[in-house]
C-alpha cells in the first residue's frame, strides 16, 4: 500500500493518499461464506428436528401439555393443572413448563417459517459473498468486464481478512494556514487509484470503471469543506474507458475523457488504430455532464490478441483556436521496477474554431512514467502534462510524476520543472519527508509552491496490520 502526498496548487492544503480496506468489519466480511453456510445448516437442523417433534407429539387445541414429555395435563386453557407436578415425568408444572395445545398446522408454521428465513438469509449471504456482479454483455468492452466474474469459493476465497475484494483510495485533506493545521473530511475513491485535486485542494475527483459501478464509466468527486460528494455516469455500461484529466480553466468543472470502444477500428499503415475520444465536463454542483468535443486516441495490437488502448489525456483552453486538446500516447517498457519503462508521446489533437488538426509528436519518450495523471493549458498556450510515476513509494511519486510542456503548433516537447524542490539535510530525515518507523527510511518531501514551508509525514506500522498512525507536520523554511 503506497502513500502519496503533495501540496495543493495554491499551497493551502496537503493531500495524503493511501490505499485502505473499505470494509468496516474485515473479520466478519471474511467469514461471510462460513456464516452463510452455518445459517443454512442451522436452518435445516431446526426444520428437521422441529418438524419431527411436531409430528411425534400431537396436541389438541384448548388443552395443556407438559413441555418435557407432552403428557396431557387435563386442564382448561388458563387454568393451572392439578396436581402441581406432571404425573408422567414429575416435572414441576409451573410457567413455561406448560405447553398450550394448538393445531398441527399452526405448530408446523412456527417451526418452518423461522427455519426457512434462516436458510434464505444464509443462502443470500453465501451467494453474495462468492458471486460478483454479472458483467454486461453486448458492448465491445464486455470481455474485460467478464474476466472478473469467475467464481472462486470454496476452493479459492474471494474475501479474506488481509485482502478484500478491492481496495479503496483514501485521500486525507490537511488544511494549512497561519493558525496551524486542520484535518478536513477525507475523500474515499472506490474502484480507482487515479485521482486529482482542485486548485485549492478541497475538491477531489476520480474515475471509476469496475463492478461497483456496474461497468458504467463513472466520475466521482468529494468536497472536503462541505463533506459532500457525488458521481456521474459518462455513458452506458461498457461503452468505453474513462479517465480523469483535470479541471476547467475557471476550476468549476471536472474534465474527463472517455475512450470509446468499437469492434471495428480504423487501422493505419503502422498497425495502430484511431479511436474516438470524448472530452467531457462535469459540474460537481449539479452533476451535469456535457460533451465538449471528440478527439482522437490510439490503440495498438489488433486481432486476434485484441486492441490495447494507450494513455490519453485532455485539457480545455480559453482561446477559440484551442478549445480542447487531446494527447494520445503509448506505454512502453514494463514499468514494474525491473524495467524503467515510460510513455511514448504520439500525437496531439487540437480542436478549435477552425476545426480539428493533428500535431505529430514522433514518439518522444517520457522516462519513468506510467500513464498520464492530468493536463492543463499554460498561459503561453502550451499544453502542460503531468505523468504518473513508475515508482509510487519513493521520491518521484511524492514530488509528482514527470512533467512536460508541449507546443501546440510545432509539437516541441520540453521538460517542466516543479515550482519547488525538496531539501535534504544529510542522512537525517529532512523536513518534508515520509519517515517509515518500520524500515527507518525517509523519502524526500516537497516544498510548498511559495517555497516557505515543507511537510513531514511520520508513518507507524508497529501493529503489523497496516498503518496504525500517520502524522503530518509542517516546518517553516528559512528564506
Amino acid at each position: 500500500m503506497g502513500i502519496e502526498a503533495r501540496w495543493s496548487e495554491d499551497g493551502s492544503r496537503i493531500l495524503v493518499a493511501r490505499t485502505v480496506d473499505p470494509r468496516a468489519w474485515p473479520l466478519l466480511d471474511a467469514a461471510r461464506p462460513d456464516i452463510g453456510a452455518l445459517a443454512v445448516l442451522a436452518g435445516l437442523v431446526v426444520l428437521a428436528v422441529g418438524t419431527a417433534r411436531v409430528l411425534r407429539t400431537p396436541r389438541i387445541p384448548g388443552r395443556s401439555y407438559c413441555r418435557r414429555c407432552n403428557h396431557d395435563l387435563n386442564a382448561g386453557v388458563g387454568v393451572r393443572p392439578d396436581p402441581p407436578r406432571c404425573p408422567e415425568c414429575g416435572r414441576a408444572v409451573d410457567g413455561r413448563s406448560i405447553a398450550p395445545g394448538m393445531a398441527r398446522g399452526r405448530r408446523l408454521a412456527r417451526v418452518i417459517v423461522p427455519a426457512l428465513v434462516a436458510i434464505a438469509c444464509g443462502v443470500a449471504l453465501f451467494v453474495t459473498s462468492i458471486a460478483r456482479r454479472p458483467a454486461p454483455f453486448g458492448g465491445p468492452a464486455w470481455p474485460v468486464a467478464a474476466a472478473s466474474t469467475l467464481g472462486n469459493w470454496p476452493w479459492w476465497r474471494r474475501t479474506t481478512v488481509a485482502m478484500p475484494e478491492a481496495f479503496s483510495l483514501r485521500i486525507d485533506v490537511v488544511g494549512v494556514d497561519a493558525d496551524g493545521l486542520r484535518l478536513e473530511e477525507p475523500a474515499v475513491a472506490t474502484g480507482s487509484q487515479q485521482w486529482i485535486a482542485g486548485p485549492d485542494g478541497s475538491m477531489i475527483a476520480w474515475a471509476e470503471y469496475s463492478p461497483r459501478s456496474g461497468w458504467h464509466p463513472r466520475v466521482g468527486w468529494f468536497d472536503s469543506l462541505r463533506g459532500r460528494g457525488g458521481t456521474a455516469d459518462l455513458g452506458h455500461p461498457s461503452c468505453g474507458f474513462p479517465s480523469i484529466c483535470g479541471w476547467s480553466p475557471d476550476g468549476r468543472e471536472i474534465i474527463a475523457l472517455l475512450q470509446r470502444t468499437d469492434p471495428h477500428y480504423d487501422t493505419r499503415d503502422d498497425g495502430t488504430a484511431i479511436i474516438a475520444v470524448d472530452v467531457m465536463a462535469i459540474d460537481p454542483g449539479t452533476g451535469t455532464v456535457r460533451t465538449l468535443d471528440r478527439g482522437r486516441g490510439r490503440a495498438t495490437g489488433g486481432p486476434p490478441a485484441g486492441w490495447a488502448l494507450g494513455p490519453a489525456v485532455a485539457a480545455v483552453g480559453t482561446e477559440p483556436e484551442t478549445r480542447t486538446v487531446t494527447l494520445a500516447a503509448e506505454q512502453v517498457g514494463q514499468g514494474n521496477g525491473t524495467s524503467r519503462g515510460g510513455v511514448s508521446l504520439r500525437e496531439l489533437t487540437v480542436i478549435g474554431r477552425s476545426g480539428m488538426r493533428v500535431v505529430p509528436l514522433d514518439g518522444t519518450l517520457v522516462e519513468d512514467a506510467w500513464g498520464v495523471r492530468r493536463a492543463w493549458m499554460e498561459p503561453d498556450g502550451r499544453l502542460g502534462v503531468e505523468f504518473a510515476s513508475t515508482f509510487t513509494n519513493v521520491n518521484p511519486a511524492l514530488q509528482g510524476g514527470p512533467r512536460r510542456l508541449i507546443d501546440l503548433r510545432t509539437g516541441a516537447v520540453t521538460e517542466a520543472r516543479s515550482t519547488a524542490t525538496a531539501r535534504s539535510d544529510g542522512e537525517a530525515a529532512a523536513p518534508g519527508t515520509i519517515f517509515d518507523h518500520r524500515t527507518k527510511e525517509g523519502m524526500a518531501g516537497k516544498v510548498s509552491p511559495d517555497g516557505s514551508r515543507q511537510f513531514r509525514i511520520e508513518v507507524d506500522w508497529s501493529t503489523g496490520h497496516g498503518i496504525s498512525r500517520l502524522r503530518v507536520l509542517v516546518d517553516r523554511l528559512a528564506p
